[in-house]
Parts: structure tokens; C-alpha cells; sequence
């Protein structure tokens, strides 16, 4: 039986929710939920999910030094095997990008084969269950704008600023 084990930690960007099986993370997200909206919904979602901080200590060490504006190489296990097929290639490209750069929803759909793909890429990154670790932010329209982000526009301005990247600010 999956060990399903989550942790909640309080960050500039709003509560910050781990969760992890078997040791490998399967979601990262922010929210402005309370803790206790947050631990409810997960008891819904993973009725055997107990509350631990030992599988995140490289994951918090990792984002407290990337929150703080370090670069950071986010070497740490992930699991995306609850994806799609598509979508488990668009993140493992994802990861390839490096800290401080960005790339367009087109070119990541050209260096995974599909030329027309852009629309579909940008729905795969939108899935991302892992944000941050696996940068989808990094990726921005053709235009050089900023495109969506699953956790908001202004978290993922916040996440480019850090890494030191200016993009356009239309929408």
C-alpha cells in the first residue's frame, strides 16, 4: 500500500502544500486557503495521508533558498505517473529549463516533435501537479508575454522576478 505523507508550510507566496508517496512527491501547491480548509481537502483526496515532515526536508530546504532569490537546481524525486503519457513528456522537458531562462509554449512543443502543438502543451503544463520544482513558469507566449499559470498570473511574475527574468505585462 502507497505511504501518502503531506506537510503545510507558511511562505511569502501564501500556505505552501507538499504532498508526497512513497517518499516522491506528487503535488506542490500554494494556496490562500487556511490550514485547516487545506488539511480537509486533503483527508477527502487521501483518506490515509498523515501529516509528516521528514520526506520534504531537501524540498523545504530547496524552496526556502529559491523564495529567497538562490538559484536552485530542484534535483529531488518526483512522481508523474498519475499523468498522461503527452503530459509526462512535456514535464520531463519541463525540467530541462534552465534556472533564469524562459522559453515559448511553441519551442516546447517543437523540441517534443509536434510543431502545431502549442495550444496542447500550454493544457499538459496547466496539469503540472508539481509547479516551481517543475518550472511550467519558465514557459511564456511567443510574444514574450507571460501567458497563464495554474497558481496565478501574480505568483508566477513573483517566481520570473526571483530567477531575475522581466517579461511584457500585457495579458
Amino acid at each position: 500500500m502507497d505511504r501518502i505523507e503531506y506537510s503545510i508550510r507558511d511562505t511569502s507566496l501564501g500556505n505552501l502544500v507538499l504532498v508526497a508517496r512513497n517518499a516522491q512527491l506528487i503535488t506542490l501547491d500554494i494556496t490562500k486557503q487556511t490550514e485547516y480548509e487545506i488539511k480537509k481537502g486533503l483527508q477527502a483526496r487521501y483518506a490515509e495521508a498523515s501529516e509528516s515532515d521528514k520526506p520534504f526536508r531537501v524540498i523545504c530546504l530547496l524552496l526556502d533558498r529559491y523564495l529567497k532569490g538562490e538559484q536552485v537546481d530542484f534535483n529531488v524525486d518526483v512522481d508523474i505517473s498519475q499523468e498522461g503519457k503527452f503530459t509526462q513528456r512535456v514535464l520531463e522537458e519541463l525540467r530541462k529549463i534552465p534556472y533564469g531562462q524562459t522559453r515559448s509554449y511553441g519551442w516546447l512543443a517543437k523540441k517534443l516533435g509536434y510543431t502545431n502543438a502549442a495550444r496542447a502543451v500550454g493544457q499538459a503544463l496547466g496539469r503540472n501537479p508539481i509547479p516551481i520544482v517543475i518550472p511550467c513558469h519558465r514557459v511564456i507566449r511567443e510574444d514574450g508575454s507571460i501567458g497563464g499559470f495554474s497558481m496565478g498570473i501574480q505568483i508566477k511574475e513573483r517566481l520570473l522576478a526571483l530567477e531575475g527574468v522581466n517579461v511584457k505585462n500585457h495579458h
